[in-house]
């Protein structure tokens, strides 16, 4: 009995436990979401990607930008280095010939602003006014005018002097007749030669002032051609040191005129210019063309250096200069002392001393270089790049070796040639 009681009681208790854990079961199944788990995973996968892909291009924009250069083979050229100048040919300096106002000549009357403009070998830059000596001078001319009228009518005494030759013609012809006493003969002759001394003395008399008043024309002429300030050559004019209505003295500097025709002076330094000699090719850059170089060859070579600065004087003649060459324009120059042929070349900007930056694979790398011949543009590499290496051209001081950069090729000048 008891054990029928107690075996009810066990399956009882069994069956309570099977359904508590199928109700647990069943309680732990209705808290997750009832989610497809394929679906779940194409979701999971496509934002992972986008969110890669959106900090790889962030990372890629946000990555310096390193302006490369490819490094390659030339000529090698052995230079020395020296700045240049524009300078003119001739520069005349136009002083004052005399004292007095002075008027600017139509053309000029900007002054300064006139600075610039071509001028002509004689052409009127300026008056200087005298109107003392230009009222002397109309006066003067026309006293000689009036002398000039004077001598073309005839002296005083030579109708005179003709009535008597002429009854002195007649007397002779009758004196030996006997009727005509021989004093009135001689009296006769004797006032012809006086008259002759006459016409003599009013002749030189009329030359001394037709001579008297030439002369002083001329000087008075002389005077007011000093007084007009004109162009010594064909040229520029290229200074201005006074104003329209100025007084100015005898001698004081008023314009500067240089000539067309220009010429290349260049400076090198006292320990480079024994290896310059003339007749050398040089290759110049102008700071106004940046993106030329001319060739030039050098002419001489002056003899002493300049006492300040110790540097020496070269002067060049540019082969092929362009049409608006002026005066005052400044650059560098290599004067060719020696050549190798098929180098290898980097510019020159992309070194440090001898030291360069190469990417390689985005990344920067350091290099020593080994340098040969140098010039403004390229450089001669002997060690430490080889041909096709790309190397920084810019801002080196902000990359490090290690970093990673986006590469943007650049330009830069061809490689140098003997020509």
């Amino acid at each position: 009995m008891l054990s029928n009681i107690w075996q009810k009681v066990e399956a009882r208790t069994i069956t309570g436990r099977r359904r508590f854990i199928a109700k647990k079961g069943d309680e732990r199944q209705s808290s997750f979401p009832k989610l497809k788990l394929p679906e779940s995973k194409r979701v999971l996968v496509g934002g992972g990607a986008i969110l890669l892909l959106i900090f790889a291009l962030a990372y890629y924009f946000l990555m310096p930008v390193a302006e490369v250069v490819t490094v390659r083979r030339g000529t090698a050229i052995s230079a020395v280095y020296g700045t240049v100048r524009i300078e003119p040919a001739f520069v005349v300096r136009v002083r004052a010939q005399n004292d007095g106002f002075l008027r600017l000549a139509e053309g000029f009357s900007a002054g300064r602003g006139a600075i610039g403009n071509s001028v002509e070998k004689g052409q009127l830059l300026a008056t200087i006014a005298d109107e003392e000596t230009s009222r002397e001078l109309k006066q003067a001319r026309a006293d000689l005018q009036a002398a000039i009228d004077r001598a073309a009518l005839p002296l005083p005494s030579s109708e005179l002097l003709k009535a008597a030759e002429d009854n002195l013609q007649r007397l002779e012809k009758v004196v030996g007749s006997g009727n005509v006493p021989a004093v009135e003969y001689q009296k006769a002759k004797s006032e012809a030669n006086r008259l002759r001394g006459a016409v003599e003395s009013e002749r030189i008399e009329r030359d001394r002032n037709l001579n008297s008043l030439r002369e002083t024309t001329k000087k008075l002429e002389a005077q007011m051609k000093n007084s007009e300030v004109r162009a010594p050559i064909d040229g520029v004019l290229t200074n201005v040191q006074t104003i329209d209505g100025e007084l100015v003295s005898d001698g004081n500097e008023l314009f500067t005129v240089s000539s067309h025709k220009n010429y290349i002076r260049g400076e090198v330094n006292e320990e480079d210019v024994g290896e310059v000699k003339p007749g050398m090719k040089a290759k110049v850059q102008l700071y106004a063309y940046r993106t030329k170089t001319f060739t030039a060859r050098v002419s001489s070579v002056q003899p002493a250096a300049d006492p300040t600065t110790q540097r020496y004087t070269v002067v060049l003649e540019m082969g092929d200069p362009p049409d608006n060459l002026m005066t005052g324009m400044t650059g560098e120059m290599n004067i060719i002392t020696g050549t190798h042929k098929n180098a290898l070349l980097v510019p020159t900007r992309a070194l440090l001393v001898d030291q360069a930056l190469v990417v390689k694979g985005g990344i920067v790398h350091s290099r020593t270089v080994g340098v040969g011949f140098r010039t403004l543009d390229y450089t001669e590499v002997t060690s430490g790049l080889t041909d096709g290496s790309r190397v920084i051209v810019s801002d080196q001081d902000k990359f490090r070796p290690g970093e990673a950069v986006r590469q943007r090729k650049v330009n830069s000048p061809p490689p140098p040639n003997e020509s």
